[in-house]
């Protein structure tokens, strides 16, 4: 912790200064040019040079961080764990699921895999973008990145196979996509209406076979994807593929970072943050009872 914390100070220290010089290099070159505008054209160009000069102090304290906190606490929960803050989950993986609209602009970070109740699984944070270009009155033409997934990619392995694709995804979950119209017959995924109105109001559910739907999204299925739902502030996307079931949750957000460098850091609070977010993972193997055969299709 003492350690820490000294990595912390010095990379608050470093920012306090780049701000402090970035402020009075602004002040000094609106007074001589006597505009507004060069104060904050300076202030933002210093900021962009700051977060240049402290990227690898930033980095040296991210990296101590999750060696101190978050993979110590992996560790009491997972076995088998395998633990990778700068890599991730890849391009691939997602998109041959066939089901995520993939942008063009990808990150992955955060790769954790492991054991969870004999289960084994995969997970990591993803950011996908999609490039947009618009054109003003003169012709300028201004690019622009529009986020269509952010938040954890995870993968829970089965011991059989599904006999044919299913997808479970919660209205406002944005980019899902399935092959509806073009392609052989059996590979044409069916919107399929369930026998809850209340599950059919809050999720859709395409199949390549409407029995397997059925088969799997059992009533108790259904209260308990619900659950999750509730217990989840973003939304949800469920892809049951040959022997894996893809977890996609869109709640814009970064699992497992540091908190403030302007604030020391509260080693309890740490920890406790980091527990809720591995509990984000070891929730749907608890939920789904996953360890079981229930919603495995017989050979």
């Amino acid at each position: 912790m003492e350690e820490l914390n000294q990595i912390r100070t010095q990379l608050r220290n470093r920012l306090l200064i780049c701000f402090g010089c970035v402020a009075v290099l602004g002040i000094a070159a609106a007074l001589v040019v006597k505009h507004a505008f060069v104060f904050f054209f300076v202030l933002v160009l210093g900021c962009i040079l700051s977060m240049l000069v402290v990227q690898k102090p930033r980095k040296r304290y991210r990296t101590a961080f999750k060696q101190a906190f978050v993979r110590k606490s992996l560790e009491s929960v997972f076995t088998d764990l395998e633990y990778e803050p700068d890599a991730g989950i890849s391009y691939e993986t997602i998109a041959d699921t066939k089901m995520m609209s993939m942008g063009d602009r990808f990150h992955s970070e955060d790769y954790i895999s492991g054991r969870y109740r004999n289960i084994f699984f995969e997970q990591s944070d993803v950011h996908i973008e999609e490039k947009h270009e618009s054109t003003d009155s003169k012709g300028h033409t201004t690019t622009s990145y529009v986020t269509l997934f952010r938040g954890r990619w995870m993968i829970f392995d089965f011991n059989k196979e599904f006999r044919a694709k299913l997808q479970v995804v919660q209205k406002g979950f944005p980019s899902a996509k399935r092959k509806r119209f073009f392609g052989k017959k059996e590979n044409l995924f069916k919107k399929v209406e369930l026998e809850s109105e209340a599950f059919n109001h809050a999720f859709q559910v395409y199949a390549q076979n409407e029995h397997d739907a059925f088969y799997v999204i059992t009533p108790a299925f259904m209260e308990r994807i619900q659950n999750l739902a509730a217990r989840n502030t973003g939304k949800l996307l469920f892809c049951f593929i040959d022997n894996r079931l893809h977890i996609a949750i869109h709640d814009s957000k970064d699992s497992f970072e540091p908190g403030s460098v302007f604030r020391p850091i509260d080693e309890q609070a740490s920890l406790d943050k980091i527990r809720s977010e591995i509990q984000v993972i070891t929730q749907f193997v608890d939920e789904l009872e996953l360890d079981n055969n229930l919603f495995l299709m017989e050979e």
